[in-house]
């Protein structure tokens, strides 16, 4: 890919939004892509992720819990401060009210990372992508007594919106609508997503949140056991339009074992049960 560059610098930016992509884990996806298919306008570095910002506020506030539990109050008060200005940030540049999702935002390709920058509703990404809907997770930990990272309103709207988005399907939530032959692209399926998000609705707390939640956990449990009565094996990642068939396209032929396929399964069959007289096989 690279030998279609015609300079050493371009070749070296393009190397380095290729390892970026890579630590992002969605490697490969049109999410990091100017010019969908085309992998040599990755811009890995010029994305503010939704679903990166969402670890680190969780692990701020993780850090704030612990270092108040061992009496280091500076510590905690100093990542108190640094999640709450992390939640407003993320609030207002990234979350999109008119479609009820947080969208990656794109700084432009020569943006100094120096002075006051001016938001611009143009550069959030209004393509459609799972991670859109991550920061619902939050709600799973919040600390007793303290207020959901997502209210109760807003969590309506999230859900309604994951409804219509078109990610849904036969056997799960595909990373995004536009099949480029990546990876973390339709029409795969990923646990990992489909954990943050059912755990973010069993904890919104209406029982219409957790209804979808089982919802999805259903068809996610039954085409990850379909596959495995037909084969023997766990795999990586699904094709969420066909029950019971591994997901495809990337770098590498399908994984099998697999570590967050086996215990994404094993949560969703511990919160939800699986009753004798529901239906295991694929319809």
């Amino acid at each position: 890919m690279a030998s279609k560059l015609s300079s050493e610098v371009d070749k070296e930016n393009f190397y380095h939004q290729v390892a970026s992509a890579a630590e992002s884990g969605w490697d490969f996806s049109s999410r990091w892509m100017r010019n969908p298919p085309d992998m040599t306008t990755l811009a890995t570095t010029s994305i503010i992720p939704v679903d990166l910002n969402t670890f680190i506020y969780k692990m701020e506030r993780d850090i704030e819990f612990f270092a108040e539990l061992t009496g280091e109050h500076i510590i905690s008060k100093e990542f108190s401060d640094t999640a709450k200005a992390r939640q407003i940030a993320i609030d207002s540049i990234l979350w999109n009210s008119e479609m009820e999702q947080w969208l990656d935002y794109w700084l432009p390709a020569d943006v100094q990372c120096q002075g006051v920058y001016q938001w611009n509703s143009k550069s959030q990404n209004r393509n459609i992508f799972a991670s859109n809907f991550v920061p619902i997770w939050l709600n799973a930990y919040h600390h007793s007594g303290s207020v959901k990272y997502v209210n109760e309103a807003k969590s309506k709207g999230v859900m309604r919106s994951l409804k219509a988005s078109g990610l849904l399907h036969m056997s799960g939530i595909a990373a995004s609508l536009l099949n480029t032959g990546q990876q973390w692209d339709f029409p795969n399926g990923w646990a990992p997503l489909q954990h943050l998000i059912v755990e973010g609705l069993v904890n919104c707390g209406s029982a219409e949140a957790r209804e979808f939640a089982e919802d999805i956990a259903s068809r996610w449990v039954r085409t990850n056991y379909t596959a495995y009565k037909a084969s023997g094996v766990m795999y990586e990642k699904y094709d969420v339009e066909v029950c019971g068939r591994s997901g495809g396209s990337g770098e590498y032929k399908h994984q099998t074992g697999f570590g967050w396929s086996n215990g994404v399964v094993l949560s969703f069959l511990e919160e939800f049960g699986w009753p004798r007289d529901k239906e295991i096989v694929c319809s």
